[in-house]
């Protein structure tokens, strides 16, 4: 069983702003003198906490904390630059909220059931306050056989169709698991959900989210739902249960590689609620959710210090869990590159360069992960989540196929030289960026405008890697997988339309049209 801390990579120790930004994040933190002097605030390159902060989309937590700490070293204008942006959340924050009551209400108007995914719902259930968590969309989720009513409604209350795909049989269903929508006027994004997670992976059914679920108050209060009537849930909106939550954003975390420290903040403050762990280990068991469940609770006691309930404590401490954590804090750092180079060699902390080699090799570039937790092949959004050539691509690097072995068993291979020749341009690329980075913001923060400057280059998310996404399966979701890679996917229909009435085509066409997709891709 791994006992090496996760932070004791050379790397994240000599980051003093992430480390500052970490020490600020747990729910508990209470800053304080001590806090700053162990990075040196004087010579903290404050442009870049804010880059940070802005990145993993915690600035509301972090202004709190340097306001309330109040330190002589925080310049003025950082703290501006800071302020305005949380202003500005705050404002976006209330008008989802509003926007995702209204249309809660709609839809429960015409006897829809709906949940409001992450977003505010979330903040108001987690942190108590809208203002303290960030979101771009709103995220409703209802049941699969309401989706063409509630699309109706949708479009009825003014949004767009973004996706404009066709639907095939009903194998969308269950390989795909929402699609978008946008009001032209009011600019806001809707994601209606019928289904947690994309690839056919095990989940709940709608119906037993339901049974668990939880009222949410515009007020703060999260209390778990009584009301049996449609008048009733007419006139409320509702959130998933604190068990089903943890099911929910551990999976989503792990499938974007948690390059977002705001999806491990979430996780800190559920490991506080009223949650029956028991029953959640259940429920990790049952639908597939050991790994990423072990991952979210490693990586959140290794970088915030989260306690771990004592139910939760086996999944969290296994190889697997120490390795897929390992992973994700590969993909961070080349998230946002920084101002330290990987660790090469086996240090006096311990780790030795293998052991982080390997979980880089997980994170080499095969498919770009887009912002909104879908991904994208050949610069595309596709239905098909990990794209169509998942295992093709881990069986021509056979060191990583070992890889994705041993993080679901519990067997270690060491790395052959195949995957360390495959790291050798990750790792430089990392140094570089790093350094022209570390470049770009090295004066310290004078005044607003060039914090703003700062912090106009957007940070785009680094490719994520097939193999990595395919060892958060077990083994028998692996196999759900590869079997509905033979139906047909909503991008079917974009490369050959047809009638519906011939839709029963796209089944044995489907290996030509991946053919179709692979080589033009080329």
């Amino acid at each position: 069983m791994p006992t090496k801390s996760l932070l004791e990579l050379s790397s994240w120790k000599k980051d003093q702003e992430l480390n500052l930004l970490l020490s600020l994040l747990p729910k508990d933190a209470l800053p304080s003198s001590n806090t700053f002097a162990a990075t040196h605030p004087h010579g903290l390159d404050w442009a870049r906490l804010l880059r940070l902060a802005d990145h993993h989309r915690v600035v509301p937590l972090i202004y709190l904390q340097l306001k309330r700490s109040n330190h002589p070293a925080i310049p003025a204008s950082l703290l501006g630059s800071f302020q305005a942006q949380y202003h500005r959340n705050t404002l976006r924050m209330l008008h989802l909220q509003a926007e995702a009551a209204r249309l809660t209400r709609l839809l429960m108007d015409h006897g829809l059931r709906v949940f409001i995914l992450k977003g505010p719902a979330l903040a108001q259930q987690l942190y108590g306050d809208v203002s303290l968590r960030t979101s771009k969309d709103i995220d409703l989720l209802i049941a699969p056989d309401d989706m063409d009513e509630a699309e109706h409604w949708i479009r009825e209350a003014g949004y767009e169709s973004k996706s404009g795909e066709t639907r095939v049989l009903g194998s969308w269903k269950w390989k795909d698991h929402h699609t978008s929508f946008l009001h032209p006027q009011k600019r806001i994004e809707v994601e209606l959900h019928w289904r947690l997670h994309p690839d056919a992976g095990g989940e709940p059914s709608f119906d037993e989210l339901w049974d668990r679920r939880q009222f949410s108050e515009s007020a703060g209060a999260s209390r778990r739902a009584s009301a049996d009537s449609m008048a009733a849930m007419a006139a409320s909106t509702y959130t998933l249960g604190g068990e089903h939550q943890f099911l929910y954003l551990s999976a989503h975390g792990a499938r974007h590689g948690w390059f977002r420290l705001r999806w491990l903040v979430d996780i800190d403050r559920l490991a506080v609620c009223a949650v029956d762990w028991e029953a959640l280990l259940l429920m990790l068991r049952r639908y597939g959710g050991l790994p990423a469940g072990g991952q979210a609770w490693k990586l959140a006691a290794a970088l915030l210090g989260t306690p771990i309930p004592e139910p939760m404590r086996p999944i969290s401490e296994t190889r697997q869990a120490h390795r897929l954590a390992l992973s994700a804090l590969a993909f961070m750092q080349a998230s946002v590159p920084a101002p330290h180079p990987v660790a090469s060699g086996t240090g006096a902390n311990g780790t030795a360069a293998s052991e982080l080699s390997q979980s880089i090799a997980l994170t080499q570039p095969m498919e770009t992960a887009p912002s909104d937790g879908g991904v994208l092949v050949g610069g595309t959004a596709t239905g098909d989540a990990f794209g169509e050539a998942a295992l093709h691509t881990v069986s021509d690097a056979t060191g990583i196929a070992r890889e994705v072995g041993s993080v679901t068993g519990d067997t270690v291979n060491t790395l052959n030289t195949a995957v360390s020749s495959l790291t050798m341009p990750v790792a430089s690329a990392t140094v570089a960026s790093s350094s022209a980075v570390a470049g770009a913001t090295a004066a310290t923060v004078t005044s607003s405008p060039a914090v703003a400057a700062a912090t106009a280059t957007a940070v785009t998310p680094q490719p994520i890697s097939r193999a990595y996404l395919l060892s958060l399966k077990e083994p028998r979701h692996r196999l759900l997988y590869l079997i509905s890679r033979l139906f047909p996917s909503t991008g079917d229909p974009i490369l050959l339309p047809l009638p519906r009435k011939l839709h029963f085509l796209y089944i044995p066409l489907r290996p030509f049209l991946w053919l179709k997709r692979r080589f033009s891709k080329h």
